[in-house]
């Protein structure tokens, strides 16, 4: 336990460094494309491409960190390079090269994902996970509501708004890679490094029936998801005409929530068991969509994204127990990073199917009704699929008894 506790020490800081840097950047991402510029088609083309971007190298990142046995260099590495990308992202005005800018962002980024998920489940013992990642997860929304407030603020103030987020999420994001260096590699048990081949990852995900049909129900649940998400953001710029800080407040909204779940919610959770905690929070995003559909008020957005908060951190923290639950410690990065790149494949498809779709629908029907049908489309799905975790193998349930 001793041993343990400078890795958690670092863990803590790098959440807080890391979500002031993701508050101040990633509820504009979208949105600054819009304000560029960018068609229907190509804020689609965004959403898509940053998630495969995203998600594409992983199984890459999780292999070759199993493989030779390294967590802590990868994540300062990678989080010092995206980091420093902001540079040429603010300086362009080209919605073509900001998009491919940003998706060469993700791909450095996207290496810390499945390597940081090893890194928890090799360096927190077991019978504090559950805290440990709740605590994170809370840490992680205080510091992100605490930078989109104060940059939101700012903005009012009269600063710009955009240029200011991203310098932010810059400066803060080497600040959480920093936080890294000097730190130990950990050992990884059970198995030497060498032993972890393709051939032999290859024949274990083919075996692994739980995981492959985790995947098949998660993906076509993202799938659905995503088409919604060129919808949000057209909707938000182009039908209700948001400015910068009333765009900060739906993401203060969902992650004040958020803060409030991660930090109460834990025991809901661990009673409703991660399976259980998946379909109900999962079938729950239905009502964003419903609600930018059929009630696109600035007041009913709020109130959606407060429900949405409390969803997020539940999926979140129930996903990473859940992954950790059916896989293996030797090459539980490894699993993970291809469940982030099928992730980002079914959310690459479906952010395309959402901006091509609404982009041929405005022409015939104007752009309110292309947003609504796209969201409509995505709410049924959401609900469908949502519903559909339950097919998963659930584990034990109850306080003390929970997955970890």
């Amino acid at each position: 336990m001793d041993s343990s506790r400078p890795y958690i020490k670092r863990l803590y800081a790098r959440a807080v460094a890391s979500s002031l840097s993701t508050g101040a950047s990633q509820p504009f991402v979208a949105v600054y494309a819009a304000v560029l510029g960018a068609s229907s088609s190509q804020v689609g083309l965004l959403h898509a491409v940053n998630n495969l971007a995203a998600n594409a190298f992983q199984p890459l990142w999780g292999f070759l960190s199993d493989r030779y046995a390294v967590r802590v260099k990868p994540i300062m590495i990678s989080g010092l390079i995206s980091s420093l990308l902001w540079v040429p992202i603010l300086l362009t005005r080209d919605p073509a090269l900001y998009i491919l800018l940003i998706a060469s962002q993700s791909i450095v980024s996207s290496a810390a994902a499945p390597i940081f998920t090893g890194l928890i489940a090799e360096v927190v013992p077991a019978l504090i996970r559950s805290s440990v990642i709740s605590i994170i997860n809370f840490w992680g929304q205080v510091g992100s509501i605490a930078s989109t407030v104060l940059i939101g603020a700012a903005s009012l103030a009269g600063l710009p708004g955009y240029t200011l987020g991203f310098s932010v999420a810059a400066i803060t994001g080497t600040i959480a890679a920093l936080f890294f260096l000097g730190v130990k590699e950990p050992s990884i048990r059970h198995r030497e490094s060498t032993d972890l081949t393709v051939s032999y990852v290859i024949r274990h995900l083919a075996s692994s029936r739980e995981f492959l049909r985790f995947c098949l129900i998660s993906n076509l649940y993202g799938f659905y998801m995503s088409i919604a998400w060129p919808a949000f953001t057209l909707t938000m710029v182009r039908v209700l005409n948001l400015g910068f800080f009333e765009i900060a407040i739906l993401s203060v909204a969902s992650g004040a929530t958020g803060m409030v779940a991660s930090r109460l919610g834990r025991g809901l959770f661990e009673t409703l068991g991660d399976v259980r905690t998946l379909m109900v929070f999962r079938s729950s995003l239905t009502l964003l969509p419903v609600v930018y559909a059929l009630t696109p008020f600035f007041p009913a957005l709020i109130a959606a994204n407060l429900v949405a908060g409390v969803a997020n951190v539940a999926i979140s923290i129930s996903l990473l127990i859940y992954v950790i639950r059916i896989t293996s410690v030797e090459d539980r990065g490894t699993f993970t990073s291809v469940y982030n790149l099928l992730q980002g494949a079914a959310f690459f498809l479906g952010s395309l199917v959402g901006g091509q779709l609404i982009q041929q629908l405005e022409p015939r029907l104007g752009i309110v009704d292309a947003l609504r049908i796209t969201l409509l489309i995505s709410a049924l799905g959401r609900f469908s699929f949502g519903i559909l975790h339950t097919q998963l193998s659930a584990g034990p349930r109850g306080r003390g008894s929970a997955p970890i």
